[in-house]
């Protein structure tokens, strides 16, 4: 009887070793379960916040692309516009106001900058040089600011009537050539280095094609007077 009463009253060694063999497993299990939950958490936090970087950074191209300005270079022939689009790269001149950077009108040139194995989307600016003969934009890597880390690709589109047939239909193309019009929109697609994209950014311009001309030869697609 003593000696039932001896073992009735505590655990075994084997007892004990599977009890803290069950502990280090439930506890190992709430461990892995906490960490989960915390990097979701960490994921959906980040996430919100990516979408929120898009987000501003689309409204600002957005109101800038529609407030686009038709600088023309009033001393070359036929008064070209300062507006050049590729498939990669767009540069263009947009105003400015007064309580950021004094206002005015600036240049831009948006594109993708390769540092390293990434990419990054950059705007870069400059005051336009009306001194010279032709409008000199001299873009540098100090006047830029980075809109996007991790970005593999940007590309752009542009539709509007390009050349100068009277009757052309606007269309799609992946390069703007036309020196005299503005484009009517501008698509704007990012691909970033995860193989995620941005959803597709357009901008209507609210400046007319042949805006920034006083004269329009309409039969020749030529501005002949600014």
């Amino acid at each position: 009887m003593r000696s039932f009463r001896c073992r009735s009253q505590g655990f075994t060694l084997v007892e004990l070793v599977v009890a803290l063999l069950l502990l280090s497993l439930i506890s190992a299990t709430l461990f892995g379960v906490f960490r989960t939950a915390g990097r979701s958490v960490e994921a959906g936090e980040q996430h919100a916040d990516d979408a929120a970087s898009i987000r501003l950074v689309g409204d600002f191209l957005r109101a800038q692309w529609e407030n686009a300005h038709p600088l023309r270079q009033r001393k070359m022939l036929e008064y070209p516009l300062v507006f050049e689009g590729n498939r990669n790269q767009m540069t263009y001149v947009s105003a400015l106001p007064p309580r950021v950077l004094g206002g005015g009108l600036w240049a831009w040139r948006l594109h993708v900058v390769r540092e390293g194995q990434y990419g990054k989307l950059v705007l870069e600016h400059a005051i336009p040089d009306k001194s010279d003969e032709r409008i000199n934009l001299k873009f540098s890597p100090d006047k830029r600011s980075v809109l996007a880390d991790r970005v593999e690709s940007v590309t752009f589109q542009y539709y509007g009537i390009t050349g100068e047939a009277m009757n052309a239909e606007p269309k799609w193309s992946n390069a703007w050539n036309d020196s005299q019009r503005m484009p009517q929109m501008i698509r704007m697609d990012v691909k970033m280095a995860d193989g995620t994209q941005w959803p597709t950014l357009y901008a209507e311009l609210r400046k007319g094609m042949e805006a920034g001309c006083r004269q329009w030869n309409e039969a020749a697609g030529k501005c002949v007077n600014v």
